[in-house]
Order: structure tokens, then sequence, then C-alpha cells
């Protein structure tokens, strides 16, 4: 199944936004991330084998633009699977062979086109 969506981020700073890249998976990247308190939750299938998902975005309302935060390190690892950066689309969860279940990672993104911000924290991926 592809499917494309967007999110929406609320922070202290501001609002913050991202759409995410055509994936093998459903969900949403949630709200908090300016605040730290990021909780993404997205759905899969073990026959999908990777859920992709987009990098949050800084939202600047005066001048109408949006800046992915691709400077991305990754802070916890999935206990059962793995996660990539891959350059200009996003992450990539790929779930351990014959894995079901919840698995969980933290990120914490910057860009260098928005001095001073970040936005961090987890998504939780769903393996059915």
């Amino acid at each position: 199944m592809r499917s494309s969506f967007s999110f929406i981020l609320l922070a202290t700073a501001g609002i913050f936004s991202a759409t995410s890249a055509y994936a093998a998976c459903t969900g949403s990247n949630g709200r908090g991330w300016g605040s730290g308190n990021g909780n993404g939750q997205f759905a899969m299938t073990a026959r999908d084998k990777t859920c992709r998902i987009s990098f949050p975005g800084f939202i600047d309302d005066a001048k109408k633009t949006r800046t992915p935060a691709t400077d991305v390190t990754v802070t916890r690892k999935p206990s059962s699977g793995t996660v990539s950066i891959v350059a200009g689309k996003g992450l990539v969860y790929t779930p351990s062979q014959g894995f079901k279940g919840k698995d969980r990672f933290c990120t914490k993104n910057r860009s260098a086109k928005v001095k001073g911000k970040t936005l961090s924290g987890c998504i939780t991926v769903t393996v059915r």
C-alpha cells in the first residue's frame, strides 16, 4: 500500500510541518517534535519490508516556506530492526526478518538553514 500524508508539529517556537515520502506503511510523525516530545506512529505489514518516513520540517509562516530538517542523529536505535537515513528522502525502517510487533526509535533533527532550532522525538512502528 502506498500513501502520502501530511502532519503538523506544534511547538513553543512555532508550527512545524512535513509531508511523508511515499511509503509502504501508513501513519504520522505526530506532534511535539519542536518541544522534544515527538511521538510518531506508523503501521506496516511484514510483507511491505520497509517503512519510509519523511523528515519533519521547519515552517516559516512569514515567508511561507518549509525547510526539511535533514541533519538527523538517531538517538535510540530500534531493538527489532534497523533505521537508515536516506539523503534527501527521509528515514527507512526495516524490521528484522520474521519480526511482528512494535519497535521504537528516536531521532534529533536539524537543518543548517534554520539556526538554533531542533526537532526531536520517537517513532513507533507496528509490524503486522
